[in-house]
């Protein structure tokens, strides 16, 4: 029976046995499980904790780089500035450009010597000594980049070891900015040398992680700079496949796990873009072992306790106890990170609009000042409320076109990125709001730019068409002309048929004259510049206009004394005056005042660059201002177009601004225009001082119809003008040959049994031989030849910038039969041997 007692008992001994079993398998299965479970949570928030950290920190050393690299490109620039100031000066030596490099050497921290290179890539400056001038580095791949891309201004070069030692002071970095010109021309490079320990100082702050490795790289990943110093890895790729295609797809920024591409093990890697300069990359590195070193210490102490309850209590509640700490400490750091940032950040509440933190950027932006409790965003970001529903924290949304009241009560503009964000477990809107204000005016400042640019082209366009539309319509004019002429001259023809072709005559002058001012405007019309005396051409002109204007308006004159010779076509210049100053009586039809002014002004090189085209130096002004009705704004770029005017009635041919303009541009001068509506306006006319004493003018005196009989060549390729020309010359007694080109002129001199006394060649012709090419070639093989040439569109082919010189022949299309009459007799008479010049 004791047996039987006992049974039970062992029975449930057993049970108890297998229930402690089983309850030390389940203490052991959901220990062991939750433990990993704790453990593979706490190994994920550490490296998501690492991340994070990484990358703030990434951000704050991109700043102090941001400082840094921004420091050295002023200095470049600077030098980039006064090498522009100094370039071409007698007045500065080469002493005095070193001792301003030295000058910027001393005053920047970190920077070495600076060397700058020609547009050859030759070292013409250095700053400490002269060791390197005349060195070669036209293949360092910044000169190149700098030579073969315009917009390229800013790089730093590979780092380049002097000594045969791998200490950090035996390297220097190459910071390369580009030379250019005024212009924009390609001048040169300006190098700083630049000590890699510069950054190293720049990346020194308080960081209580370890194993940090921080890297300046370009952005293609190659290593520029590392702290702490590796020689074996400078020059060589920081970024792997999966890097290079985060960079490749515009990722400014981000943390990644990846494996060192020089020791191949796994890391955490932040990099950022530099702003301003896209070009650099900052890499922020741990290695994933230090990582996980405190989660590997938490495993190890709680794997250990695992196995003794009490211990494993009493470890998860030091590790807790540390976890909280360390999580103080991270908000502690990310206070500090916060603070850092150079924008204004504000983190506000979605629903109450009530500010829940800014940083010390905001503060100084806005003269907020911490204080109890939560403050409401000022009326600046009413926006937010009124575009929640559109932010998302999936991405930024960019709110331009802001302005707000900084500290001081002056408005700024503002540009506001937004993004949705939990804030100690509720929803939060982050803004970050920029001022532009620099950036909006620099904008404004390079649209004005670039629409002066747009209208001198769009200038250029229409006279390059005025002009081909003139030469064709000179031909024509020259065959109704010659017609017109002959029928004239034959005898019999009825008096209503007399007035008929009179009326004709004078239709064609006054279409001769509007292809001269098209002419004028396109700038192709063959100028015979000389140096004048503007106060005397004015005085001059002032005397017709007083007649020609009526005593309705008033004229007066202020010429400055002492004003410097230009060298003008006088009549052309006259011209202009006399077309402003109808221009003026137009615009005051009840009477007024008009005014001409003469100065000498010197304009500098910031009032040349609002000018597209302008030059800076000496110049004559010439003013013409009347008290007229004004131009409207929106009309004050379109003045000197072809064909337009602003008079309501269509009177007049819309050229005579244009004629003024052209001119004024061919004699390498400027034009502007001021107005204001019932006010008046001013045209502002400047010429180059020419150095050499005026001219004395002398007047001229008209010959009769002169006659002859020596033989005279004709080369013009339009047959209707040819056939015209070769009639009229014939009517006038002469022996007359024909061509259709200068080729063809050429063979005739060659194939005359007698040599010919004269040849009348067009300028603008087809084939290898134009005008200017056959005169060169007759004055070689025949001498005694004179020479006299007819265009109406000389396109340069006799001279610079279409200034014809004095002893050239010109007969300007279209020309009447006594016109070519007097320049034949006058060039064989005087024996003027008149060869091609300026070519």
């Amino acid at each position: 029976m004791t047996i039987g007692k006992m049974t039970p008992s062992r029975g449930g001994a057993r049970r108890l046995a297998r229930h402690v079993v089983w309850l030390a398998l389940a203490y052991v299965i959901v220990t062991g499980g939750l433990l990993a479970a704790l453990l593979f949570q706490l190994r994920s928030e550490t490296t998501a904790a690492s991340k994070r950290e990484l990358g703030a920190y990434a951000q704050l050393t991109a700043g102090h780089t941001l400082e840094v690299v921004r420091g050295i490109d002023e200095a470049l620039r600077f030098v980039e500035v006064t090498l522009a100031v100094v370039s071409g000066s007698t007045a500065v030596s080469e002493d005095s450009i070193q001792a301003m490099l030295r000058d910027v050497v001393g005053s920047v921290r970190g920077l070495k010597d600076i060397i700058v290179l020609d547009a050859g890539g030759r070292v013409v400056y250095q700053a400490n000594g002269s060791g390197d001038i005349g060195s070669d580095l036209s293949d360092r791949p910044y000169f190149k980049l700098f030579r073969d891309d315009p917009a390229s201004k800013f790089a730093l070069g590979d780092p380049v070891r002097r000594g045969a030692l791998a200490a950090p002071s035996d390297w220097f970095i190459p910071v390369a900015h580009a030379w250019r010109t005024s212009g924009g021309a390609f001048a040169g490079v300006i190098v700083g040398i630049l000590q890699p320990q510069l950054f190293d100082r720049a990346w020194t702050f308080d960081s209580e992680i370890s194993g940090l490795g921080i890297a300046l790289a370009t952005a293609d990943g190659t290593l520029v700079v590392r702290r702490p110093f590796v020689a074996e890895m400078i020059g060589r790729s920081l970024a792997d496949d999966q890097m290079l295609s985060q960079l490749s797809h515009g990722r400014d920024a981000d943390v990644l796990r990846v494996r060192s591409t020089f020791d191949g093990h796994d890391q955490l890697l932040a990099y950022r873009r530099v702003a301003s300069y896209p070009g650099l990359l900052i890499f922020v590195a741990q290695p994933m072992d230090v990582v996980l070193a405190g989660w590997q210490r938490i495993s190890w102490i709680v794997g250990s306790s695992w196995i003794l309850a009490s211990l494993a209590l009493g470890g998860l509640g030091a590790w807790l106890a540390r976890e909280m700490k360390a999580r103080g400490a991270l908000e502690s750091r990310y206070r500090a990170l916060f603070d850092s940032i150079p924008y204004p950040v504000v983190v506000s509440d979605g629903e109450s609009q009530r500010v829940l933190a800014f940083n010390a950027a905001a503060m100084q932006q806005y003269g907020w000042r911490p204080q109890a409790g939560d403050p409401h965003l000022t009326a600046d970001f009413a926006v937010l409320a009124d575009r929640r529903l559109e932010f998302s924290k999936d991405a930024a949304t960019v709110i331009a076109g802001q302005q707000h009241r900084n500290g001081e009560g002056a408005a700024i503009d503002v540009e506001m990125t937004v993004r949705l964000i939990d804030y100690d477990g509720r929803p939060a809107i982050l803004t970050v709001a920029v001022d532009v204000s620099d950036r909006l005016r620099a904008e404004r400042t390079h649209q004005a730019v670039e629409g002066q640019l747009r209208q001198s082209q769009k200038m250029d366009v229409l006279g390059q068409l005025t002009g081909g539309i003139a030469h064709d319509f000179n031909n024509i004019l020259m065959v109704i002309i010659g017609d017109v002429e002959s029928l004239t001259e034959k005898a019999g023809v009825d008096r209503e048929t007399m007035k008929r072709l009179e009326s004709i005559s004078d239709a064609t002058q006054r279409a001769e004259q509007l292809t001269r001012q098209m002419l004028a405007f396109s700038r192709k019309q063959p100028l015979r510049p000389r140096p004048t005396d503007v106060n005397d051409l004015v005085a001059d002109t002032g005397r017709l206009l007083r007649r020609t204007l009526g005593e309705q308006i008033e004229i007066d004159a202020i010429l400055a004394d002492d004003v410097w010779a230009v060298n003008v076509d006088r009549a052309q210049l006259e011209t202009a005056l006399v077309n402003l100053c109808l221009k003026a009586r137009d615009a005051m039809p009840r009477g007024g005042r008009l005014l001409i002014e003469t100065r000498n002004v010197t304009l500098d090189e910031a009032y040349a660059r609002r000018i597209t085209g302008a030059a800076s130096g000496d110049y004559v002004q010439i003013v013409v201002s009347d008290t007229g009705r004004g131009i409207p704004k929106e009309d004050l770029d379109k003045v000197f177009e072809p064909f337009f005017s602003t008079k309501s009635d269509g009177t007049g041919s819309g050229l005579g601004l244009s004629m003024v303009y052209g001119f004024i541009r061919q004699s390498n001068g400027l034009v502007e225009t001021d107005s204001e509506i019932d006010r008046g306006t001013s045209f502002r006319l400047f010429l180059p001082r020419h150095d050499r004493a005026p001219a004395v003018v002398s007047g001229g005196s008209s010959g009769a119809l002169a006659r002859g009989t020596e033989r005279v060549l004709v080369v013009e390729d339009d047959p209707q003008v040819r056939a015209k020309v070769v009639g009229q010359l014939q009517s006038l007694g002469y022996d007359v040959s024909q061509a259709a080109d200068g080729a063809a002129g050429v063979a005739s001199f060659e194939a005359a049994t007698l040599p010919f006394a004269l040849v009348l060649t067009d300028v603008v012709m087809p084939g290898p031989l134009n005008g200017k090419a056959l005169a060169d070639e007759v004055a070689l093989r025949w001498p005694a030849t004179r020479v006299v040439f007819m265009s109406g569109y000389t396109v340069n082919a006799l001279g610079r910038g279409g200034q014809i010189d004095a002893d050239v022949r010109l007969l300007n299309k279209p020309f009447r039969k006594s016109d070519l009459a007097r320049m034949i007799r006058g060039a064989l008479d005087e024996g003027v041997v008149a060869t091609a010049t300026g070519g």
